[in-house]
């Protein structure tokens, strides 16, 4: 699989302090190389990988892990605030909408259902998880501010928060490998 990512690529640079040249040498690839990517030649994955690692920037690995493997981002746009304060607002905003048409529809009772659901059920539950999807991204993006805040990245956190997943069962320790290896 080959990406365009030079406009993600810049933004990461400039949030990073970094250089084209830097980024190429961490990589061990030719100046020419990281300047491709950003003119928007196409990058293989290991490659994309590999200046995701370099760059340890949150949201250019979320953008990265968006674009592969089609997993949620935080939220980016000109609306969302920078600050934690006014992050929390939305988060409590999106929240509530999420646990309102959660009540309002029933929807437990729409996925307790064991028929097929019918159109109207089925519209009623697609709503619901647009909710759920607004409220998960308000959280990653709250979550990889935070991160931010403490100068470390979601993935450090995540790391360092393993065991006591294991130790809840909500993850099994034999899932934890990939963790290991940061």
């Amino acid at each position: 699989m080959k990406l365009k990512i030079g406009n993600n690529l810049t933004a990461a640079l400039s949030r990073t302090d970094g250089t084209q040249r830097w980024l190429a040498v961490m990589m061990g690839k030719g100046k020419s190389s990281v300047n491709n990517y950003v003119n928007n030649a196409p990058v293989s994955a290991d490659d994309a990988v590999s200046m995701a690692h370099v760059l340890d920037d949150d949201q250019f690995s979320q953008e990265l892990g968006s674009l592969m493997l089609g997993l949620i981002k935080s939220f980016t746009g000109s609306k969302i605030p920078t600050n934690m304060s006014s992050l929390l607002d939305y988060d409590d905003f999106e929240e509530g909408e999420e646990k309102q048409y959660l009540e309002a529809k029933h929807i437990r009772m729409v996925i307790s259902n064991p028929e097929t659901l019918d159109d109207q059920e089925r519209e009623v539950l697609k709503t619901y998880l647009f909710e759920k999807l607004d409220s998960t991204m308000m959280d990653l993006t709250v979550l990889t501010a935070g991160a931010d805040r403490l100068d470390t990245t979601l993935a450090e956190l995540l790391h360092e928060r393993m065991p006591t997943y294991v130790k809840m069962h909500y993850i099994r320790r034999e899932d934890i490998t990939w963790s290991q290896k940061r």
